[in-house]
């Protein structure tokens, strides 16, 4: 309910079909002791279905959290309130996960955060003390505040996974909208009801219809298509002609104020009128529909971006502003047609903030990072790799030429442990690692293009 108790629980199931959602109960179940029976199946009684368009998942802070019952200070309550017939709680599989186990965890955070105020006071009053007492010192209560904090975190973890274990929607009825939640097996169970829900939503648009033609002899294909979302203008320029010629994109585990990890996936787009960039950036919103949050622009008036990609950082993923090291960090790297590579943090991207430059012999033509190396192409025809140093710091005034040709590097393309690279009509496979040219062959031109 609105204070994030649980009020009342009843056992459901959550049926996704083509284009509607149905709640049935389950009765009938054979029991375990029954396992060989075979007679006995489970009967399914509808209580309620709606279209998949009329039913919304309930996400961000409006969805009630054991969190917010620990903050609000209700534990103490014995009162339980409800919001009437209209929110109850469901299990899509058991009733093992129920109301005591949601009040119990709630109640042990709030009792473990009362003790650490208490402990935390008796520390600060020791120091009064005018004689001293064995085992009433300030370490032993420094000890003790360690391990209160240590089972907080662990409750923090518990509640956690289950408020993300929890399922709210809100199901439109002529002219009111219904409030339901279920607690569902595990976070990942739920994610991916969510993503089945949405991908049902998208399948069912008009702009998705017909849909994709798949040929006869390809109707073997066990993969998913895409589904159109929505498009949307980057930029628009009054007096010129502009367009998008390349991006990237990229996810980073950003710490909540509770301190878990939340992955947030931001995405770079390149909108070029062919003598200045805006570079748009994005922040992806999975709600209902996929949306991209406009975050800001990084407009580069006096050059275009030939290629963005992203480099991660040392901290395995996790978002981290290093001021005194940002070259460790995640970072944008952005190749421009004025000789130069713009290092900016993938880290609150929004700020805009340049970490470092790299001023090129000629201009580069495109850029990729495989195992632990950013490898540059040049117009020139040669590669530059650049590595990090033995401070774990990307070396950036001493990169490794590679010669491949006098034509442009067109095209680097990676694999397991090498890369492709083309230039003029020569594509030549390198190894990563130690740079070298493992083998090469020319590309033929099609005598009569119409015959194959």
């Amino acid at each position: 309910n609105s204070a994030g108790q649980i009020s009342r629980t009843k056992g459901r199931r959550l049926l996704l079909l083509n284009d509607r959602v149905v709640c049935v109960t389950v009765t009938g179940r054979p029991s375990e002791t029954d396992v060989g029976n075979n007679n006995q199946m489970e009967r399914l009684s509808l209580k309620w279905s709606a279209h998949v368009s009329e039913v919304e998942v309930v996400e961000g802070t409006s969805t009630g959290t054991l969190a917010r019952l620990t903050s609000a200070n209700t534990l103490t309550n014995p009162k339980k309130t409800s919001l009437g017939k209209t929110n109850s709680t469901a299990n899509s599989t058991s009733n093992s996960v129920d109301k005591q186990m949601a009040e119990n965890l709630a109640q042990d955070m709030g009792d473990l955060m009362h003790d650490f105020d208490v402990v935390s006071r008796i520390n600060s009053m020791i120091g009064t003390l005018k004689c001293s007492y064995p085992g009433l010192t300030s370490d032993s209560m420094a000890g003790i505040m360690d391990q209160i904090q240590k089972s907080i975190r662990q409750k923090d973890d518990e509640m956690s996974w289950l408020d993300k274990s929890c399922l709210q929607l809100v199901v439109k009825r002529k002219d009111k909208a219904e409030p339901l939640t279920f607690q569902m097996r595990s976070p990942a169970v739920k994610q991916d009801w969510v993503v089945e829900l949405r991908l049902a939503r998208l399948a069912l648009d008009p702009n998705n219809s017909p849909g994709w033609d798949i040929l006869e002899h390809t109707k073997s294909i066990t993969g998913r298509l895409p589904l159109y979302v929505k498009h949307l203008s980057c930029y628009h320029s009054e007096t010129k002609n502009t367009e998008i010629v390349n991006g990237t994109s990229y996810t980073l585990l950003v710490p909540t104020p509770t301190r878990t990890l939340r992955p947030v996936t931001y995405v770079w787009a390149n909108a070029t009128d062919g003598i200045s960039s805006h570079i748009k950036i994005y922040s992806v919103q999975v709600n209902q529909q996929i949306a991209l949050k406009d975050l800001g622009t990084t407009v580069l008036s006096s050059c275009c971006a030939r290629s963005i990609v992203y480099v991660p950082g040392t901290s395995g993923g996790v978002a981290q502003s290093n001021s005194d090291n940002p070259l460790r960090t995640d970072l944008v790297w952005i190749a421009t047609d004025d000789r130069r590579i713009l290092l900016y943090a993938a880290s609150d991207p929004e700020k805009g903030f340049e970490v470092g430059r790299i001023v090129l012999p000629v201009d580069p033509s495109c850029q990729i990072y495989h195992c632990g190396k950013v490898f540059v192409g040049l117009v020139n025809g040669s590669v530059s790799v650049f590595r990090r140093d033995h401070t774990v710091n990307w070396d950036l005034n001493n990169p490794q030429n590679i010669v491949l040709g006098s034509d442009p590097i067109t095209c680097l393309i990676p694999i397991s442990g090498a890369l492709y690279a083309s230039t003029g009509r020569k594509i030549l496979m390198l190894d990563a690692w130690s740079n070298s040219v493992v083998r090469s062959f020319t590309a033929n031109l099609e005598e009569n293009p119409a015959s194959t």
